[in-house]
């Protein structure tokens, strides 16, 4: 049997008081409004397959949001389910069991049981914002028995919002930059719409790390995920509260941080099975080497679970999100302003990052490795931005990418050269200190080469 799955987290809703019942809670103003806005546009993702049910927590919050979702999807009949407020998970799959095949039904619940029952459902753990919607095809008979299609959190698609007020902002071009409707609050712009698919984009990451945390590259997307939002982040710090930006990029940065070694071992690894002609036996699969690293990976990956199982990983997520949510409050740039602050930044980041390059020594692990990030930021800046400013700037990210790509191998052979003597001085077997300096000094030389091409 199998069908879909829709779990949505409520929408914001009055705070907790010591003296109040948490059962009446209800959604707060703000929290109608931006369900308002969200739901009609996921609505047709929501009934495309017909059959629509809604079960909800009978929490006032989760009834409140459940009634939005069906009047945006014209559901009649929403049924409150105990095992919603509870986050009984057996007593779910026991009703599931009892609906016919292709069933499609919304689920209105709480955090933590919803980012709880998505690792029952997908092996994985999301963090739930309030108001999100998670997709899941659903096969009774498969391990584990979810598949996520797709992760959206409130705030208006960038592409939709672009295309509705496209029109507004060409006539906006014409007069001067002089605005004949109001400004756009910070959470309602097209920015704060690019940020919020970016947050949704590293949900997805998050997700399936955890279903295949042995796959290399699925570190390696969920860092880049995050990476893209910081950059973007980063790319409106004048615009917002300095208090609200840094709170929120530190807390993107230290989750990155988290994946950081692992992405460090999985590139040395990488390296070393492309030596391996030139290393046969220092370098087979089973060696020393390869065994060594793998055993090193294997511990890394299970100190990065037990994050994840302990809920510890998942609760920065939560919080970093809600940093950011606080940062994009404080913007208060519409999307008029903003278009002429991008364009503005973006010329101003191009020069200085050119400057910066014909003046970098390459020789300079510090400065090499700083030019390529602010390249990457730059050419994030440029493709993801592409809402607000019409188009993307592909002049700037081809003129990146050919940086990045310049700096990518003297960054890479400097790291994988530090990283494989500090593990020769963490070993007492003499035969793998022997092979890791070997390999380190290999790593310097061909830096050390490349170096003397780009002199020659």
């Amino acid at each position: 049997m199998g069908g879909q799955l829709i779990l949505i987290r409520h929408g914001i809703a009055e705070e907790r008081t010591p003296e109040g019942d948490d059962f009446y809670r209800k959604l707060t103003e703000a929290g109608v409004e931006e369900l308002t806005a969200f739901l009609p546009d996921i609505a047709p993702l929501l009934t495309e397959s017909g059959n629509l049910k809604i079960w909800t927590s009978p929490l006032v919050r989760a009834r409140q949001t459940a009634e939005l979702v069906a009047e945006a999807t014209a559901v009649e009949v929403i049924q409150p389910q105990e095992f919603l407020e509870t986050g009984d998970f057996v007593a779910f799959m026991d009703a599931l069991k009892q609906e016919d095949e292709g069933f499609n039904l919304v689920l209105v619940g709480h955090e933590p049981y919803m980012s709880s029952w998505t690792k029952e459902l997908i092996g994985a753990a999301i963090p739930f914002k309030k108001g999100a919607v998670a997709f899941f095809t659903v096969d009774m008979t498969a391990d584990p028995i979810g598949n996520l299609e797709w992760l959206l959190a409130p705030g208006k698609s960038a592409k939709r919002k672009h295309e509705a007020t496209a029109d507004k902002m060409h006539a906006v071009d014409k007069h001067e930059g002089s605005s004949k409707y109001d400004p756009c609050d910070g959470e309602d712009t097209l920015y704060a719409g690019i940020i919020n698919e970016q947050i949704a984009g590293v949900q997805h990451a998050y997700a399936a790390y955890q279903q295949d945390s042995v796959e290399p590259e699925s570190a390696h997307a969920l860092r880049v995920a995050i990476r893209q939002l910081r950059a973007l982040l980063n790319f409106n710090k004048a615009n917002g509260e300095e208090k609200y930006y840094r709170e929120a990029g530190e807390d993107w940065r230290e989750i990155a941080t988290t994946f950081g070694y692992l992405r460090e071992l999985d590139v040395l690894m990488e390296e070393c099975r492309e030596l391996r002609g030139l290393y046969p036996d220092m370098l087979a699969e089973d060696g020393q080497v390869m065994t060594w690293l793998m055993e090193e990976r294997q511990g890394e990956q299970d100190s990065i679970h037990e994050l994840i199982t302990s809920g510890a990983l998942t609760e920065r997520i939560l919080d970093a999100e809600a940093a950011t949510a606080h940062y994009l409050k404080s913007i208060n740039l519409d999307d008029d302003q903003q278009k002429k602050s991008t364009i503005k930044k973006l010329e101003k980041m191009k020069k200085r990052l050119m400057r910066k390059w014909e003046e970098v020594d390459f020789s300079n692990h510090e400065q090499t490795h700083s030019l390529r990030i602010n390249a990457k930021k730059l050419r994030y800046a440029a493709t993801y931005l592409a809402p607000i400013l019409g188009e993307k700037d592909k002049d700037i990210i081809k003129e990146m990418k050919k940086v990045q790509t310049a700096l990518g191998t003297l960054c890479d052979l400097d790291i994988n050269g530090h990283l494989l003597l500090e593990m020769a001085d963490r070993t007492d077997d003499p035969d793998l200190q022997h092979h890791f300096r070997t390999l380190s000094e290999h790593q310097f030389q061909r830096r050390e080469a490349i170096l003397n091409d780009e002199a020659d």
